[in-house]
C-alpha cells in the first residue's frame, strides 16, 4: 500500500498540497534531523524533498533545513566543548578535520561543503571547536552546500516528472 501510494504522483502531490504547511514543517525537521543524525543520507531527504516538493520549493526548503541542522551542530561544537564533541566523533575524523583547520584554512572548509557525500555534520560540529566565527560558518556551510541540493532537488523533481533522462543527466 506505501508503495503505490508514494509512486501516484498525482496522490503524493495533493497530500502535500492538502496539507498546507504541516508538510513543510515536517520536511524541514527531517532535514535538521538529518543534519544532526548523521547515519540519515543527506541526498536521500534532498532528493525526496524534489520529489514531494518540486524543484525550486524541495530545494528551498532543503537549504532551511540543512543551514538550520549545520547550525545547531555549529552549536554543539560551541557550547558543548571539546570534551562532549570527542564523545560523539571519532578520534581520526576529529583529528584529521583539527589537522584541516590548522593548516588549511577557509577555502578548504568551502570545498568540502561543495563536495556531495562529504561528513558535513561532523565537521559543523568540530568547526563549533575552532575559533570560526559563526557568521563565516554559516556563508561557508549555506553556500557551500547549494549546488549539491540543488541537484538533489533537480533530480527528484525530475523523476517526480518521469523526466529520466534529466535525472541521468544531472
Amino acid at each position: 500500500n506505501y508503495y503505490d501510494r508514494i509512486t501516484d504522483r498525482e496522490w503524493l502531490r495533493q497530500a502535500v498540497d492538502s496539507s498546507g504547511g504541516a508538510a513543510t514543517l515536517v520536511f524541514v525537521g527531517v532535514q535538521i534531523g538529518q543534519v544532526l543524525f548523521a547515519p540519515i543520507p543527506g541526498e536521500l531527504t534532498g532528493f525526496l524533498g524534489g520529489y514531494m516538493f518540486g524543484a525550486l520549493n524541495g530545494f528551498l526548503l532543503s537549504t532551511i533545513g540543512l543551514t538550520t541542522g549545520s547550525m545547531i551542530n555549529f552549536g554543539i561544537g560551541h557550547f558543548l566543548g571539546e570534551r562532549i564533541v570527542r564523545k560523539l566523533v571519532r578520534c581520526e575524523t576529529y583529528e584529521k578535520y583539527n589537522q584541516m583547520v590548522q593548516y588549511k584554512g577557509i577555502l578548504v572548509i568551502f570545498i568540502f561543503f561543495l563536495i556531495p557525500g562529504f561528513p558535513k555534520d561532523y565537521l559543523c560540529m568540530f568547526l563549533g571547536l575552532t575559533t570560526l566565527p559563526a557568521r563565516v560558518f554559516f556563508v561557508l556551510s549555506t553556500v557551500g552546500r547549494l549546488p549539491g541540493t540543488f541537484a538533489l532537488s533537480l533530480q527528484g523533481a525530475s523523476i517526480f516528472e518521469k523526466n529520466y533522462i534529466a535525472f541521468v543527466f544531472i
